[in-house]
């Protein structure tokens, strides 16, 4: 038995030595690295299932459904790799059930090894960049170790593993099978990379490749009954809107809907090429025409049997949500329009719920209040939401298949001030050869400018948004698809943020109410309502650090030598007293994690399920991982 052989074995002896051998034989022979897989139909198909499949580990192991352990083989001729585990099982059990996973990068562990070796530690904190390009499965009916060659496979063992219903199983599985199919045509059908001093934000909106940084259903186009399967070519970022004919007394409408659609009416063309005008169709004292998504027009036909479809359609483009769309004839005025969707893409069907259509303009007309009482209108732009319309239904779960939201348009903001808007998760979007498009597109082609850089977005991204957070109890979902970047139109220079969506918002009314004395009247049972401070600091932490600044300093290859992590705690420390409650919320040594899964096994879309993992923040360095500070009292 060779030297490498002999190691695998002891760090787990329950391993037989014949296995210990195959495994090393796997792990010497197959590529490690996602990125260098080849560019080619079969290379496209590896990626893609390596992209869905470490985003599943990462949040089976971080949500501790499963237990993963890492086998450190540093300073051999054996790749490192890690065990992932039935939650509570002991490592007598392992070779018989478990799945082996490469690493590419080495994950946060525990401080020690596991109890009785010296090279086994618990992966406390795993992130999908981390995770190598094989997986393979051995369990005890199999005789040999068996190759993961689609997530469901994963999913499904898991499902095992936790005695959960197959029933709850399967559909999460359609959903992955959906991502990787999506996947594959992304990367095959990849669009050129826009120019920071040339492109439109709609070019921004519809670049990105892989989509939501952690979430396993982050290409997912999984359609909900009665709407039509829907095919990975298909083009959902140029669509023909459509409409029908509601009874007023069906609907509420918040703001001046039907007149700021004016101009879409207007430019609606009949099916047949006559010359009809769309309004003509309909009785406007008893009715109200609302724009309709093409593909979800089925939901909207089977559960509002009241609506007429009204035979004319009008030409708009799809931002990256898919749902939010910029008609071509609402574009000089300043306005998007966002629709309800009936598919899945990562957490939720991607409805609109009367919760989101009766806040948005009521936090419109408060955000006034914010902006007027802190110095903050040069770092952070807000694209408001001046009018809605939503079904009646008492029943929410239908109400929100029939909805409609007016949006400002970012861009059409920030022109006259000589600025460009640039969606903040298109910057991190990786190219085929593995640079980011932020290294790319700024020229940061040296450790110091990727540092200045990083020490610039991160200034005036808390500028932007902690002042609300901290003055006001209010946070905005401020996650990479809700912030734009804005930079000078001329030289790309860092300006600002603008931030779009209240759907998904944190308010404490009490707090808010105090500081500006303004209220925000909310439905019951809202989910924007904060009960306390702390989900105010939560949903900040997720959306600020945890979605957009970590995607960030690593897309700056600022992560594994820690230099980006001090470079964020430096800029939040200049803001954030050490008194003040954000800052002992934030410096905690473990922070709250958002648990997609599990929410998925849950059923659960409006309600957040946590974990406590190593807080990011005090991450030092790929060896040292993250260093405990001591919890802030």
């Amino acid at each position: 038995m060779s030297h490498a052989g002999s190691l695998l074995a002891s760090a787990l002896p329950h391993v037989r030595i014949e296995q210990a051998q195959a495994l090393r034989a796997l792990l010497s022979t197959t590529i490690s690295a996602p990125l260098l897989i080849s560019r080619s139909p079969a290379g496209y198909a590896k990626r893609a299932l390596h992209a869905t499949v470490s985003r599943l580990l990462t949040c089976l192991v971080n949500e501790q459904i499963v237990d993963g352990y890492y086998v450190d083989h540093s300073g051999t001729d054996v790749r490192s790799y890690m065990f992932v585990v039935p939650h509570g099982s002991t490592p007598d059990t392992w070779a018989a059930c478990s799945i082996i996973s490469q690493i590419f990068h080495k994950p946060v562990l525990a401080k020690s090894p596991l109890e009785g070796s010296a090279n086994i530690y618990r992966v406390c904190l795993l992130d999908p960049e981390e995770v190598g390009a094989d997986q393979w499965i051995q369990q005890r009916e199999y005789s040999c170790i068996v190759p993961v060659t689609e997530a469901t496979q994963i999913m499904r063992l898991m499902g095992e593993w936790i005695s959960c219903d197959p029933a709850v199983i399967e559909p999460i599985c359609h959903e992955l099978s959906s991502s990787v199919d999506n996947q594959i045509f992304a990367y095959a059908h990849r669009k050129p990379e826009p120019n920071i001093l040339t492109s439109a934000a709609i070019e921004w909106e519809q670049s990105l490749v892989e989509g939501h940084a952690t979430h396993p259903m982050h290409r997912a186009r999984h359609s909900v009954p009665p709407l039509e399967p829907i095919a990975p070519e298909a083009d959902l970022f140029n669509i023909a809107l459509t409409f029908v004919a509601v009874p007023r007394s069906q609907l509420k409408i918040e703001g001046e809907f039907e007149s700021l659609l004016n101009a879409l009416y207007a430019s609606a063309v009949a099916d047949n090429g006559s010359s009809a005008h769309l309004l003509d169709s309909v009785d406007t004292e008893l009715e109200v025409v609302m724009p309709v998504h093409p593909l979800h027009m089925p939901a909207v036909l089977k559960l509002f049997a009241f609506v007429r479809h009204l035979p004319f359609s009008v030409p708009a483009q799809a931002q990256a949500s898919l749902r939010t769309v910029c008609p071509q004839a609402l574009m000089p005025l300043g306005y998007d329009i966002k629709l309800p969707l009936g598919i899945k893409t990562t957490s939720a069907l991607r409805t609109i719920s009367p919760w989101s259509a009766f806040a948005g303009p009521r936090v419109t007309e408060a955000i006034p209040a914010i902006l007027h009482s802190a110095p903050i209108e040069d770092a952070l732009l807000i694209a408001g939401e001046p009018a809605s319309a939503v079904s009646a239904d008492p029943d929410y779960d239908i109400a929100k298949y029939l909805t409609c939201v007016i949006r400002n348009d970012p861009e059409y903001i920030c022109r006259p001030r000589g600025e460009r808007v640039i969606m903040a998760a298109a910057l991190t979007n990786n190219g085929d050869d593995g640079v980011s498009t932020v290294v790319r597109q700024w020229g940061l082609d040296s450790t110091n400018k990727r540092r200045a850089f990083l020490r610039s977005y991160a200034e005036i991204l808390f500028d932007a948004f902690l002042p609300p957070i901290m003055d006001h109890g209010f946070a905005f979902e401020a996650h990479p698809q809700n912030c734009l970047l804005r930079i000078g139109a001329e030289a790309g220079d860092l300006r600002g943020f603008i931030v779009r969506d209240f759907g998904g918002i944190k308010v404490h009314l009490p707090t808010f109410k105090s500081s500006t004395g303004v209220g925000i009247p909310m439905l019951p049972n809202s989910t924007t309502e904060a009960q306390s401070m702390h989900e105010v600091y939560d949903l900040a932490y997720h959306t600020l650090i945890q979605c957009q600044l970590h995607r960030l300093v690593r897309a700056l290859h600022l992560h594994y030598h820690g230099n980006g992590w001090a470079i964020v705690r430096e800029s939040f420390e200049r803001r954030v007293p050490a008194s003040h409650p954000l800052r002992k919320a934030w410096y905690q040594d473990s922070s709250d994690l958002k648990c997609f899964i599990t929410m998925k096994l849950d059923g659960l879309y409006r309600d957040y399920v946590y974990r406590r993992v190593p807080n990011v923040l005090f991450y030092e360095s790929e060896s040292e991982g993250v260093v405990a500070h001591g919890d802030v009292q």
